[in-house]
């Protein structure tokens, strides 16, 4: 016991004290090699996991056009999936990349590419900010001593430490959060307090507000307009890290299925769960593979259902209405200007997580306790189009949603990526 209390303590010192400080100063040696090789493009690599997490599709195409940038993107799924979901989601991720005919570095499960050895970025985009979510020699741990830049793979509404002080937190180069009130609780929580944060907006938004959206929407063999509604439940299904079990899935799961049957004539709905809930499905005691996949098969092929895993963009701009219990939806789906329910027994352990901005996106919802407000919720203000909340999420959407100085987020992220590598003498 005094042991590992000193071993936590001395951790505690040694990163704090000596590494963090430490690796800011290599970030600004770095810049400065970089500056001094005056006509050589500056090696750029992004990670990407899983089309639901991608986030820097527009980013890499402004940076692919810059002839001071060589972009390179590097598919590699989480290991923290099962290896089903794993190739589930390379399998996605060849796809998006092959219809848009972007290149890409492939995975490869039984050599894996050496990055580092082989591309030696001096830039590297991530996924999300946690360590050793990736194979080794893809793991941000790895690139630390290079510059590290992030975009959060959710609009974040929570607070604390867990939320801006991981070690990632301070030890990433740059950290392209999505407004002011984002850098503010850096600002207050991590070690570093934000100085490695710049506000470039939500990613996202660049898909979100561009107008231009493909509707993905199964085709109904009769040709009659129904109402379009997203469910999208939350993989925690049981807690962890100390939080609650969010998801109400494996209590609506069935009752969804049958409301779906219920509405056939009225009624679209498509089955948008969170990319972890698959595996934790397979892992749960009472689901497992089998019933796991036979039930995503039942929405992928039933009349009225659909099932979709891969990105949620089009899906959010041409629908109705959504019912979920996510954490990141929360924010997104106001994107839309659409109504939407949250689905959660007790409020208050959520809300106390949560920050200002998110209090906010939450009191735009209509909240549900059951399936009972849930179908209420279908009849009355989707299918009946008795929605009283329409000016509030307007509100919401000018407030926060909108992103920094009339450009685009990839602009936005591109512009000071460039000040910072080439014109910012305080990197000097």
């Amino acid at each position: 016991m005094a042991t590992s209390i000193i071993n936590k303590a001395l951790r505690y010192v040694y990163m704090h004290g000596y590494l963090y400080r430490v690796i800011e100063k290599r970030h600004k040696e770095y810049v400065r090699q970089i500056r001094d090789r005056k006509d050589e493009p500056v090696r750029v690599v992004f990670f990407a996991m899983s089309v639901s997490m991608w986030r820097y599709q527009h980013l890499y195409e402004l940076i692919r056009e810059n002839k001071r940038y060589k972009a390179t993107i590097v598919i590699s799924p989480s290991i923290d999936y099962n290896i089903e979901q794993q190739r589930r989601d390379v399998k996605a991720l060849r796809g998006y990349f092959d219809e848009r005919n972007v290149p890409y570095v492939d995975w490869q499960e039984d050599e894996t590419f050496d990055v580092r050895g082989e591309l030696n970025p001096d830039v590297v985009f991530y996924p999300q900010p946690y360590e050793y979510l990736l194979t080794p020699k893809h793991d941000v741990t790895s690139f630390y001593d290079r510059l590290v830049c992030y975009y959060p793979y959710a609009y974040w509404t929570s607070i604390g430490k867990w939320s801006y002080d991981f070690h990632f937190h301070n030890l990433a180069w740059r950290l392209y959060y999505s407004s002011k009130y984002h850098q503010s609780e850096a600002r207050k929580t991590a070690w570093n307090k934000g100085r490695n944060v710049r506000v470039v907006g939500y990613p996202n938004a660049d898909d979100f507000l561009s107008g231009h959206y493909v509707d993905v929407w199964k085709k109904m063999a009769d040709d009659k307009h129904r109402k379009r509604l997203i469910w999208a439940p939350h993989y925690a299904v049981t807690p962890e890290f100390g939080l609650i079990a969010r998801s109400n899935f494996l209590t609506m799961a069935d009752q969804m299925l049958e409301l779906a049957q219920k509405h056939t004539d009225d009624l679209q709905i498509a089955f948008k769960p969170h990319p972890r809930l698959l595996t934790e499905l397979y892992r749960h005691p009472e689901w497992g593979k089998e019933r796991t996949d036979a039930y995503y098969d039942k929405w992928a092929s039933s009349e009225n259902t659909q099932l979709e895993t891969a990105g949620f963009v089009d899906l959010f701009m041409t629908s109705d209405a959504m019912v979920h219990d996510s954490g990141s939806f929360a924010v997104e789906y106001h994107y839309s200007l659409k109504p939407v329910m949250f689905v959660s027994t007790d409020m208050e352990p959520l809300l106390a997580t949560q920050g200002e901005l998110g209090k906010a996106a939450y009191k735009m919802h209509y909240i549900g306790k059951d399936m009972a407000e849930v179908e209420h919720f279908i009849c009355d203000v989707v299918i009946g189009g008795n929605d009283t909340m329409r000016s509030w999420r307007e509100w919401f959407f000018n407030e926060y949603l909108l992103p920094p100085g009339g450009k685009s987020v990839a602009q936005n992220t591109l512009d000071d990526l460039t000040y910072s590598l080439f014109v910012d003498e305080d990197e000097q």
